[in-house]
């Protein structure tokens, strides 16, 4: 085995981490692991990449054993690790990010050889990193940052990759051009630890899976011999019940549209959601689902058509104008576009409605007691006020958002990939608590590309393609055999459909 760990504890004061984890990664093995938020997969990298000490137990890594390890140790012992966000120098080209730290030295100045750079040039043919070598980093779509941290990893002659949760941010081409090179690498007799929420894709790709609940292994099996409902059960306990949407009276029209355009993007879309409903829309990337939520909420603007909003025009011209309306946006990019990740949770919730005191000031106590209550409600973990959303996984940060809306009273919600980055016990989670708002009066509107979401949560459905409305769906017909020919505008193929969906 190239890596072992055994009996691994990890405790955070009351909250225990870790709880004797064992895993072993071979040679040539691609080897999944995945778990609820909160499992103990983040615990567990940070001690096997040196980034933390556990309390108790044993690695081993290549011909070293030892109780534990530094990130720069465990560099020098081939192990890297390649995250969601990637830690590139937007700034630098891509044979300087490669690079970085491993420079040639001559007189005291670090410089990049020849032999270095026809070195990194063949490390990028090598991942499929076709762009011109001097392309700077940040220019780079997400696929390709991560293929370039790949390349920084081989350069680095790492003989063990942590890869976490590498796809989340990617579409289904990229996916599938990301698998192929790590393919490659399994085949070169690299060792590689492969994170993801997304069940399918470690049937796929993974040799073996390991499943952690509570901070403790609960299930290692060849994937062989898994199926996707077995791993569900295993991380979160239980079964999740099928959801069923019975059809309910719905009130009254929340949200209007006529003939909604913009000069380069929206044209004539027309749409009715009435208070009750969840109203899903879905479509290729560029169809404009995204745009319409952007529209919605005040951050682009529109040139034609009509808005209405509980019978009253509605034109905004800034977010502020949406929040007023009592329209909250849960947007795609969480930790960019909705987060304050350096501020508490009790601030991100309060954020859209303040909570003040007589005198106008900020009524900290009350700020306090607030959102404990909305993190009791939503179930979030830790179920602190304190914490700050950059210390908490996906699902709960995603949690975070909503409780936002749910505390400003929005009555209309656009949720925009409501699940993406979210496990499944999570992601059932959000969208009871979705389903619930709708239950109490709320209208909600779900973008999204999941058509197994959307089955689960939505009334109705509209697909979009080119900016247009091109077709509504009801609960019945919400299928790839039904959503494909709308969405790609021919008669194709579900294996075409979801090469496109990206």
């Amino acid at each position: 085995m190239v890596l072992k760990a055994t009996g691994l504890t990890k405790s955070y004061g009351a909250n225990q981490a870790l709880r004797g984890v064992d895993i072993q990664v071979a040679s040539g093995q691609i080897h999944g692991l995945v778990g609820a938020n909160g499992a103990g997969k983040s615990t567990l990298v940070k001690v096997l990449s040196g980034a933390i000490d556990p309390d108790s137990g044993s690695i081993t890594l290549g011909t070293w054993s030892g109780s534990s390890l530094t990130p720069r140790s465990a560099h020098q012992l081939g192990l890297a690790c390649i995250y969601q966000d990637p830690g590139l120098a937007p700034h630098l080209d891509l044979v300087a990010n490669v690079l970085l730290g491993q420079e040639a030295t001559r007189f005291g100045s670090l410089l990049a050889t020849a032999r270095q750079r026809s070195a990194v040039t063949e490390i990028l043919r090598t991942v499929g990193l076709s762009k011109p070598s001097e392309t700077l980093a940040g220019a780079l779509s997400p696929a390709e940052q991560q293929l370039l941290e790949i390349a920084k990893a081989l350069f680095r002659d790492s003989r063990v990759l942590i890869m976490d949760e590498p796809t989340a941010a990617l579409g289904e081409k990229e996916r599938r051009q990301l698998f192929e090179v790590v393919r490659g690498l399994k085949d070169r007799g690299a060792a590689i630890i492969y994170i993801s929420h997304h069940m399918d894709e470690v049937l796929d790709l993974c040799d073996v899976v390991t499943v952690m609940r509570g901070g403790q292994t609960v299930l290692h099996q060849s994937a062989d011999k898994l199926d996707v409902d077995t791993m569900v059960t295993a991380m979160i306990g239980h079964e999740i019940a099928a959801r069923t949407t019975e059809p309910r009276e719905l009130g009254a029209p929340a949200l209007q549209l006529r003939g909604v355009g913009q000069a380069a993007g929206l044209s004539d879309i027309t749409l009715d959601l009435s208070s009750g409903e969840v109203l899903g829309v879905t479509g290729l990337v560029g169809s404009g689902r995204s745009r319409l939520a952007r529209v919605l909420f005040g951050i682009e603007s529109f040139e034609r058509g009509d808005i209405q909003v509980f019978g009253t025009t509605y034109k905004p011209r800034h977010p502020s104008d949406a929040i007023k309306r009592g329209i909250g946006l849960v947007p795609e990019d969480r930790k960019k576009d909705a987060l304050l990740m350096g501020l508490s949770a009790a601030k991100n919730i309060t954020l859209a409605r303040l909570t003040r005191s007589v005198l106008g000031l900020l009524n900290l106590r009350r700020e306090r007691e607030t959102a404990a209550r909305w993190v009791d409600h939503l179930a979030v973990v830790p179920p602190s006020t304190r914490i700050a959303p950059n210390a908490l996984s996906g699902g709960n940060q995603q949690k975070l958002v909503i409780a936002r809306w749910m505390h400003a009273g929005s009555r209309i919600l656009i949720l925009d990939e409501p699940s993406q980055g979210v496990d499944v016990g999570a992601r059932d989670q959000i969208l009871g608590a979705v389903r619930n708002l709708a239950d109490d009066g709320g209208a909600i509107l779900v973008i999204s590309q999941d058509i197994e979401e959307l089955q689960q949560i939505a009334d109705r459905v509209l697909v979009m393609r080119g900016g247009r409305i091109v077709g509504e769906l009801d609960r019945q017909h919400i299928t790839e055999a039904d959503i494909i020919p709308l969405a790609m505008g021919a008669n194709v193929q579900s294996s075409q459909y979801t090469e496109a969906l990206t």
